[in-house]
């Protein structure tokens, strides 16, 4: 070991690279050991993968070899799933490299726990993006993830839709019953499309009485069969328990075809939903 890390206040620890790429663990300090449970006699000279979780294996050795690979410095930070623990940690990874051979003969790590800040950062995440009423995503939210979906898109062609959804009738239900049971309508079409999405899809309050859904699809006539899925759902469930009045919603989708910003995927579904409007206005009528 070239490194001597136990007068370090904070959790460290040595792992040595084996000519062969396996990962060995080296040593551990006493701080590592409080923070982990580990000991080092338990763990000295043996296999990474034998000393920690099988859970987090894999994700600990890709950051160690990325460390391996770039040959730098190597800072990040990582969450950390043990059974009935979850923690945060910023860690540091120090390659070290032989002068004879010029190869990474070991990494010395620095750990240090940020658990409480990363849940402060949460919470300050849940104010910035959440709605307050419905605690869906708000329109900020919305944005971001459809950013994120088409940049995806780009790499691995995995295509999305965004659909527009406006309540039809919401105005008297505030007029005749009061806010309050406006609220609890606005809250009540929140589940119902959390109901029907899927994890990896958005669903978001993006005005008043407007709502919006990011929404994965292959092909567009998935996507097409999605929303038209969307619109029965929508349909049938929308009485609402001791309130004598007719909500409905107009649902209009747009397909992203590789070019529309955020702001003009929205626009495009905005105008269908005005135009799925205007259509049952007209058989209303």
């Amino acid at each position: 070991m070239l490194v001597d890390i136990q007068t370090i206040g904070v959790p460290a620890f040595v792992v040595g690279v084996d000519a062969d790429g396996s990962l060995r663990m080296k040593s551990i300090n006493k701080a590592d050991e409080e923070a982990t449970g580990l000991r080092l006699s338990d763990v000295a000279d043996r296999l990474l993968a034998d000393c920690l979780p099988t859970s987090i294996v894999p994700q600990v050795t890709a950051r160690y070899n990325e460390c391996i690979q770039k040959r730098t410095l190597h800072e990040y930070d990582e969450r950390l799933e043990i059974p009935g623990n979850t923690r945060w940690w910023r860690t540091t990874l120090t390659p070290i490299i032989d002068a004879t051979s010029g190869r990474v003969v070991e990494l010395v790590g620095v750990a240090i726990e940020i658990t409480e800040r990363k849940r402060s950062e949460d919470l300050l995440a849940e104010v910035a993006f959440q709605d307050p009423l419905t605690s869906i995503a708000n329109r900020r939210r919305l944005e971001i993830d459809v950013d994120d979906a088409m940049s995806a898109a780009l790499y691995t062609g995995r295509r999305f839709g965004l659909v527009q959804i406006d309540l039809d009738g919401f105005k008297p239900i505030n007029d005749r019953y009061g806010h309050r049971k406006g609220d609890d309508v606005l809250r009540h079409v929140a589940s119902l499309l959390k109901l029907i999405a899927r994890k990896d899809e958005t669903v978001a309050r993006i005005g008043g009485d407007e709502f919006a859904m990011l929404i994965g699809a292959s092909t567009d006539r998935e996507f097409t069969a999605k929303v038209d899925a969307l619109r029965r759902f929508l349909d049938r469930s929308m009485s609402i328990a001791e309130m004598e009045v007719n909500v409905g919603a107009s649902v209009g989708a747009a397909m992203w075809t590789g070019v529309e910003t955020f702001e003009e995927l929205l626009a495009v579904a905005d105008g269908e939903m005005y135009r799925q409007k205007g259509c049952r206005r007209s058989r209303a009528a």
